[in-house]
């Protein structure tokens, strides 16, 4: 009986290792997310929104942005230094921000911030919701990281993406309902703006490309893929390298 517990036991670590190798990885994904990003920043620099190339560029782009949610809130419950990783997040969002503001308003002069500032301020977020003790004074500082993310890249959106994906890291369903809830919450107000700016109702619902995430989301299989330093440190560089080139593309040469 023993022999066949065991053997019992190996089959099932082999049948459980054989399903966390289907799906797609973490370094998978990651490049899904830089993929988009680039066609997302091609369309926004070179290719006029009111035309379907211009809008499938948009639709496609919306991937990138919960994607990197997502990793930020796991990155948060698995790096084994909270410290160097907030550290490495400020650093590199002080390095991109030139070449966002450049790429996005062909000035410094600019008051919006690049997308690894808004997940600096994630990163804050979590900070703040897992070392408060004081859960009065904790809601009150996250609103106030979250307000703060208004004049950040998917300001608003990205920290209650992230909060989500982090409250329900051990329930991909209750991540599932966080994401499609704020998601909804995203459409809306566009729609809203382009009302109250006088612009058709649907100006803005290339933003319903978000939802491409939610089969990314069930095709995800939790692995990390390989740890060679080259997938970790990859993003980073490429963020603020990729616009850079596109600003020199489009105004320079």
């Amino acid at each position: 009986m023993e022999g066949l517990d065991h053997k019992n036991s190996n089959q099932k670590d082999m049948n459980q290792k054989g399903l966390n190798q289907k799906g797609l990885n973490r370094n998978v994904l990651k490049y899904i997310a830089i993929f988009a990003m680039v066609i997302d920043h091609v369309g926004m620099m070179f290719v006029p929104i009111s035309t379907f190339p211009g809008v499938l560029c948009r639709v496609f782009g919306r991937l990138t942005a919960p994607i990197m949610c997502l990793f930020l809130s796991e990155g948060f419950a698995h790096t084994s230094s909270r410290k160097k990783y907030g550290i490495r997040l400020g650093i590199f969002a002080l390095v991109s921000q030139v070449p966002y503001a450049l790429a996005h308003y062909n000035t410094i002069l600019k008051l919006d911030f690049n997308m690894i500032f808004t997940l600096f301020l994630c990163f804050l977020i979590l900070l703040v919701y897992e070392y408060m003790p004081d859960s009065n004074l904790r809601w009150v500082l996250i609103g106030g990281l979250i307000g703060a993310s208004f004049i950040c890249d998917w300001g608003i959106f990205a920290p209650l993406y992230v909060l989500g994906f982090y409250i329900y890291r051990e329930d991909r369903k209750g991540q599932l309902k966080a994401f499609i809830t704020i998601s909804i919450g995203l459409v809306i107000l566009n729609v809203a703006f382009c009302l109250g700016q006088g612009y058709h109702w649907y100006g803005e619902l290339w933003q319903l490309g978000v939802f491409l995430f939610i089969p990314v989301l069930f095709l995800y299989n939790g692995e990390r893929g390989s740890r060679a330093p080259f997938h970790k440190w990859i993003f980073y560089f490429f963020y603020p390298l990729h616009l850079l080139v596109l600003w020199l593309i489009k105004y320079i040469l």
